[in-house]
């Protein structure tokens, strides 16, 4: 994500430079400072834009002292954003739906809850 949003914020700092009447080479590196600054910037604002999707490993959390969570990650089964409910596959194979705490960052994984409808719910 961080390569291609660079590249993409470079090429867009390039043509605006190629099609200015003006060509200072202040402006180039304006241009350059800004893509680099839109780069930095975009973990925290491109999980909110793109919130979960099918296919991506999630952290399960554990609620309640009555469900028993050995695998602690899972996968994905639909898309979803924060506070909405999806169904999560365990490392070891069962079906579980949770609900959406925290998107993914740089260095962890989104973060799901074990949905406690007043049932004993075991993934092992």
């Amino acid at each position: 994500m961080f390569g291609s949003t660079f590249l993409v914020s470079m090429a867009l700092a390039f043509i605006v430079f190629a099609v200015t009447p003006t060509n200072d080479l202040i402006l180039l590196v304006k241009l350059v400072a800004l893509a680099l600054g839109v780069t930095l910037l975009s973990p925290l604002w491109y999980p909110h834009l793109r919130g979960i999707k099918a296919g991506d490993k999630v952290f399960i959390a554990n609620p309640s002292p009555f469900i028993k969570i050995k695998g602690r990650y899972g996968i994905a089964q639909e898309d979803g954003r924060k506070g909405s409910i999806i169904t999560v596959i365990s490392e070891d194979g069962h079906e579980v739906k949770c609900k959406i705490i925290s998107y993914a960052t740089t260095f962890s994984k989104a973060k799901v809850m074990v949905k406690d409808d007043a049932q004993v719910v075991e993934v092992r």
